[in-house]
């Protein structure tokens, strides 16, 4: 099977990073836990997310641990025969700027300190996602893609892609027959095992 992934919130728990560090930076309670981005989450101004970002950004890029067993299970769907590729929205991914430059390298090499090897790593603009990674599905004939954003998992099963969506307190109202809820990476490997009627054990 030909298998997208996406980065943050599925390789990472992105929200565990701005749980613990946004409380800090913000000298404040969590104020949405179903919230995405550290605004929504604390609900403060755009200004003092931009600042947050710049202090944190590079800290989560290069050393924010990858969710447990997400290398083992995407290694061991690889040698299983199956096509892995990265296709992810991070931000600054798609730019031509100096951090644009830094955030690609960034996810590159973090991938690489961290064991995930890919077919390919398709960058997707993070303000026009949705449309970026549905091309991208259909471009590089995905069967399942792993995700986590709401709007994006309601995308792409609306255009007919399977979607695992990992759990999260955003995405607790998703409900799309092409979109299956997993809960963590060995519970990924159990639904593609069932989907390509391989035994899981």
């Amino acid at each position: 099977m030909v298998i997208g992934v996406d980065a943050d919130g599925v390789l990472t728990d992105m929200q565990k990073f701005n749980f613990i560090f946004g409380q800090r930076f913000f000298n404040k309670r969590i104020i949405n836990p179903s919230g995405y981005t550290a605004r929504e989450i604390f609900e403060v101004s755009k200004i003092k997310e931009i600042l947050y970002g710049i202090k944190y950004f590079p800290q989560y890029c290069k050393n924010w641990p990858p969710r447990k067993d997400a290398s083992v299970i995407l290694n061991k769907l690889m040698a299983e025969g199956h096509d892995l590729h990265e296709i992810t929205a991070r931000k600054f991914v798609t730019s031509n700027s100096i951090l644009g430059k830094y955030s690609r390298k960034w996810f590159l090499q973090w991938c690489e300190n961290n064991e995930f090897s890919f077919s390919s790593v398709t960058f997707c603009s993070e303000k026009n996602g949705m449309i970026d990674k549905s091309e991208a599905c259909l471009r590089l004939n995905i069967d399942i893609m792993i995700d986590d954003r709401p709007e994006i998992v309601l995308a792409l099963a609306k255009k007919g892609i399977m979607v695992l969506m990992m759990d999260a307190p955003y995405n607790q109202y998703i409900r799309h027959e092409k979109a299956k809820r997993v809960f963590d990476w060995l519970d990924v490997y159990e639904k593609i095992s069932e989907m390509s009627g391989v035994s899981g054990n």
